[in-house]
């Protein structure tokens, strides 16, 4: 970290910690200036041994100024801000995952998350996150361009360069991604254009009623593949691309997804979303299409065998 570097005495942007979780935020006297992080943290914060800082600078969860530090041995100086939030339950090794890539270039590259990844980190730390892996396999550059809730499976992208990034950036903003995705939904649904506006509840989403300031519009597009006792299989393509948009669309439909505790679905080993077809243009115009069909898990989760899917062609 050089000196022309972010600045080492502001704390990085971290919301509060969650429940049970701990933060400390220490500056670093001139007597400990030169020393190592981990013994820094372990002399300046009661509550943390060596040990434990090791854990929680391993887990990325660790930041030295603004930026989030993973080496233990690294130097401090005086006057740096360091900032470290652990959690007693959640300091042992995290998750870790395949990283499934479906294609990759000099530009972008295109990845399979699988159902229980985060995609990036929290406070808690990066290590086991997608952004993370991503970022080990194709440079520290790289960057996830779109999110999916850690519950969910499937199709992202990310940009290897400034211009896959400048080419990518007004596509999300101006809706003209195309993100469809799978979904299986207790009950039936029929097909039906989706508009009801959603707002931030905390950390939920919520359907906003009418007059609500926080409200933001949102279209999904839905339309049944295959239906059978109590399930409907559903393709769903976003229009808009709101927090949990899907999931909120289909309860406020009487269908609310199989998995789905946080918005009243049945309760299943995982969610029953899972992103399925990714369309862009490339910095060229021109038009990338992917898709990837979901796993056993996926169908498992409506207590189902792997189905037989035609996805649609947007190809242009």
């Amino acid at each position: 970290m050089s000196d022309r570097g972010p600045r080492r005495d502001l704390g990085p942007a971290l919301g509060e910690p969650g429940a049970g979780a701990v933060r400390a935020s220490v500056v670093v006297p001139p007597t400990l200036a030169g020393e190592r992080l981990d013994k820094a943290l372990a002399q300046l914060v009661d509550e943390m041994s060596r040990q434990l800082a090791r854990k929680t600078i391993g887990m990325g969860a660790v930041y030295i100024g603004r930026r989030r530090v993973r080496a233990a041995s690294r130097a401090v100086r005086a006057g740096d801000l360091l900032t470290a939030t652990w959690h007693p339950k959640v300091t042992g090794s995290p998750d870790s995952f395949p990283l499934s890539e479906v294609y990759s270039d000099a530009d972008t590259v295109i990845v399979n998350k699988p159902a229980g990844q985060l995609v990036a980190g929290t406070e808690l730390g990066d290590v086991g996150s997608l952004q993370y892996a991503v970022s080990k396999r194709y440079g520290r550059d790289t960057r996830l361009m779109h999110r999916l809730d850690r519950p969910a499976s499937g199709l992202l992208v990310a940009a290897r360069s400034k211009a896959a990034s400048a080419a990518l950036t007004p596509q999300f903003r101006e809706h003209t991604i195309r993100r469809c995705y799978l979904a299986i939904a207790a009950g039936a649904v029929d097909a039906a254009r989706i508009e009801l506006p959603l707002a931030r509840d905390g950390r939920r989403m919520r359907i906003a009623g009418d007059g609500d300031p926080g409200a933001m519009t949102a279209r999904t597009d839905v339309r049944p593949l295959a239906t059978g006792e109590g399930w409907t299989l559903l393709l769903a393509t976003l229009h808009t691309g709101r927090t949990h948009q899907i999931r909120l669309h289909l309860m406020g439909s009487g269908g609310p997804l199989f998995g789905d505790r946080m918005y009243g679905g049945p309760t299943a080993p995982r969610l029953a979303l899972h992103a399925t077809i990714l369309g862009f243009r490339a910095g060229d115009g021109t038009w990338l299409e992917y898709r990837a069909l979901p796993g056993a898990d996926f169908w498992a989760s409506a207590g189902l065998e792997p189905l037989e899917v035609e996805l649609p062609s947007f190809e242009e």
